[in-house]
């Protein structure tokens, strides 16, 4: 066996803080950080902050180009790499990057290096923070964040202080308590005074709980600066805790109430200067409110218990007392994640038998399999089902597995594959009940695995997709196929069997992973879609166009909608006229509609005619527009909104519309995943800029981005396109051609 790799070629995509962990924890001289050209920024921020961290070994950013999506891009830049190094192996971390570029890097590495090499490829497993390797039998290795503090983590995602001190009144506070902030500032509203004191309070408490640890750090409050705005600032924090790499963000609030309506925004820009396993802790004075908790997450179920944390001031600094309480309550994860010294470095496998390689590698069909040849089909489950769907009408198989991880939601997945297959090769026919899609065979060509698989477990994943090829192929040479006939001069020559396609769009990395491994060895092609351009890359064969359009039923995709009745503005009466701008989104939905030449379904957001659900309405698309397999949401949140059902309006910071606008694009994506885009429709008028550029900045929009026409498109689901409109002269986005995308 080769002495331990001196070089690690690490993948980075749009969350740079698995590669910042991963480039610090594996023990070589060379880094190779590979992005994309649109992530190279990314990467080369990451680079930055490695060198500073560990001068001991040298960063390189190469780029696969501009195409995340070509497989032979990302090999060939392997491939160089191998040569360059003549034989010496090399680490993987495939953890960052598109699908596309993870699947086949690890691929290449499988490939390249002998098998004993398994022990060099790592995933980070996000939950554990260890480095997981595909040798199932080598332990995960703890990563590192030595040295990593809170400006580095905010500045990997492009963010920096406007000062790296607290503020003058919280200082006067913490020296001198409450009476020497009142001498300096005798004009002081007491509001803001008693804002003050709870701050300073929870940053004492805080500090005194994991003051002096080397791997944990207490700020008070810090201002982001603004990249649309020089000077000024773009989001501030009242207290920010890190524990190794974790961070808490700590609003502090003085009413009850403001937790509830502040909520939304905090998040949004935790997450936004931090990455997504930012937790957020609100602390609020005064009477205990037993179900506040359960307030954040009716607003918005996105704010779940395990990211957001409540508590009353005075329950936290008396139950929360000790460094241990505060890991247990904010960073629960960690407490079983070993320490950083307790494992040794990433050292060869000891000499012994060499492992298991798995079944022999199958060479796949000469040419890519279309529709015409009926090939069986394995498409995963992952959040949501839409791609499971386009799957059924893009390869139209004999028989489809659709594989559930424990994550996925599986409510009625085989009805909903089984219309879009009879759909897909029927496209003239009338829509069937359940009991046609039985009788015609098209419920029967769809399996939905019994068991469903571990999500985070490639190897699980592995199995079974290449348990059912072999299960399928058995049944064929038995001649128990009854799948739709196929004339045989379109069989591979070698096997003279029914070819075979994994889809490897949806679920996790590690599922991605296992089920090209499946495809490798089974001699399949493994497919990854691509809805912008309507077509499928095949990891063997390249990029395939995709004839005609998927139709998919909507209602077993569109939880909480229904088809509108009527116009928006008869079906939606009382307060909740005042929570979202109704005569907007009638206007686009109206708009749009006239505009497509191809059929069109409209869908509403049936809260809001439920007497307290509609107070949440602006988290969601109020009305949803469906064309075959696209789908179009628009959300108009109100500048004026109630907190009750009774209570005054209240005017909205654009801070909260911004994160309005996030939470409904959210809210489309858990359903429609690649295959949704949201508009967000204002009015002219105050903040509208302001608006915007907070919408940009939480989608990690470019700010020195050339500016780009404004267009309605698809393929960046969880960047809404922010359209202000006119009533007088609405404008050209409304006149979009949707059908036609």
């Amino acid at each position: 066996m080769a002495a331990a790799p001196s070089v690690a070629v690490v993948l980075v995509g749009q969350n740079p803080t698995p590669a910042l962990l991963s480039a610090l924890t594996l023990p070589v001289d060379h880094l190779l950080l590979v992005a994309s050209d649109g992530t190279l920024a990314v990467a080369r921020r990451v680079a930055r902050a490695v060198e500073a961290l560990a001068a001991d070994r040298s960063v390189r950013v190469l780029s696969v180009g501009s195409d995340p999506h070509d497989p032979g891009r990302v090999a060939g830049l392997l491939e160089s790499v191998r040569t360059a190094l003549n034989g010496r192996p090399w680490y993987l971390d495939y953890t960052g990057g598109t699908k596309v570029m993870s699947v086949a890097a690890a691929l290449h590495h499988e490939h390249a290096l002998p098998p004993e090499a398994r022990a060099w490829r790592f995933y980070l497993d996000s939950h554990s923070d260890l480095l997981r390797s595909a040798d199932t039998a080598s332990p995960g290795r703890p990563v590192t964040g030595q040295g990593v503090d809170l400006r580095t983590l905010a500045g990997i995602h492009g963010a920096r202080w406007l000062a790296d001190r607290d503020p003058k009144p919280l200082r006067l506070f913490l020296d001198g308590g409450p009476a020497a902030l009142a001498e300096a500032f005798p004009k002081l509203p007491e509001s803001e005074l008693n804002g003050i004191a709870a701050e300073g309070r929870v940053l004492a408490h805080l500090r005194r709980l994991l003051g002096g640890r080397p791997d944990s750090e207490v700020l008070g409050s810090r201002r982001v600066a603004d990249p649309f705005r020089p000077g000024g600032s773009i989001a501030d924090f009242d207290i920010l805790v890190r524990h190794r790499h974790r961070v808490l963000c700590v609003e502090t609030k003085s009413r009850a109430e403001d937790v509830v309506a502040r909520a939304g925004w905090t998040v949004a820009k935790a997450r936004r200067v931090f990455g997504g396993a930012t937790h957020v802790l609100f602390v609020y004075s005064g009477p205990v409110v037993a179900d506040l908790r359960d307030q954040v997450t009716a607003y918005n179920p996105a704010l779940s218990a395990r990211h957001v944390h409540v508590w009353n001031l005075d329950a936290l600094t008396e139950r929360v007392n000790s460094f241990d309480a505060v890991r247990d309550a904010f960073f629960p994860s960690l407490a079983d994640t070993p320490a950083r010294a307790a494992v040794p470095d990433v050292l060869p496998p000891e000499p012994g038998p060499v492992p298991d390689p798995g079944p022999p590698l199958t060479e796949p069909p000469v040419h890519h399999p279309g529709p015409e040849e009926a090939p069986l089909l394995v498409t995963p489950l992952g959040g949501s089902r839409l791609g499971a769907l386009a799957a059924m009408h893009a390869h139209r198989p004999a028989r489809a597995l659709v594989l559930p991880s424990k994550q996925s939601l599986r409510a009625r997945v085989r009805e909903a594959a089984a219309r879009a297959l009879r759909a897909a090769e029927r496209p003239d026919a009338p829509p069937a009940d359940s009991a046609a899609l039985r009788a015609e065979g098209y419920r029967d060509r769809v399996r939905l695995a019994a068991d469903p698989v571990d999500g985070y477990d490639s190897g699980a994943v592995q199995r079974a997709v290449q348990e059912w090829i072999e299960s399928e192929r058995a049944r064929e040479a038995d001649g128990h196929d009854a799948a739709p006939p196929i004339d045989h001069a379109l069989l591979d020559d070698s096997t003279r069997s029914r070819p075979v396609i994994v889809d490897i769009t949806t679920g996790t990395k590690a599922m991605s992973l296992g089920l090209a491994r499946a495809a490798r060895h089974g001699g399949a092609c493994a497919t990854y879609q691509l809805p912008r351009e309507r077509a499928v890359v095949c990891l063997t064969h390249g990029r395939r166009g995709l004839a005609g359009r998927a139709r998919i039923d909507w209602s077993l995709v569109l939880s909480g909608y229904e088809p509108l009745p009527a116009p928006l503005s008869e079906v939606v009466t009382g307060p909740a006229r005042d929570q979202v701008d109704v005569a907007l989104l009638e206007l686009a939905g109206s708009a749009l509609v006239a505009a497509a030449t191809g059929e069109c379904e409209v869908w509403w957001d049936v809260s809001l005619s439920d007497p307290q659900g509609f107070l949440t309405a602006q988290e969601r698309p109020g009305l949803v527009l469906t064309f075959d397999d696209r789908a179009v949401g628009l959300t108009a949140p109100a500048r004026l909104r109630r907190r009750t059902a009774e209570g005054p309006l209240r005017e909205v910071s654009p801070g909260a519309w911004a994160q309005s606008v996030f939470a409904a694009t959210t809210h489309l994506n858990a359903r429609c995943d690649v295959a949704g885009r949201v508009l967000a429709l204002t009015r002219p008028g105050r903040n509208v800029t302001r608006a915007g550029e907070l919408v940009d900045w939480i989608a990690q929009a470019d700010p020195e981005a050339p500016d780009l026409a404004e267009e309605l498109n698809f393929g960046e689901p969880l960047r809404p396109l922010v359209v202000v409109v006119d009533p007088a002269r609405p404008p050209k986005v409304l006149a979009t051609d949707v059908s036609l995308l």
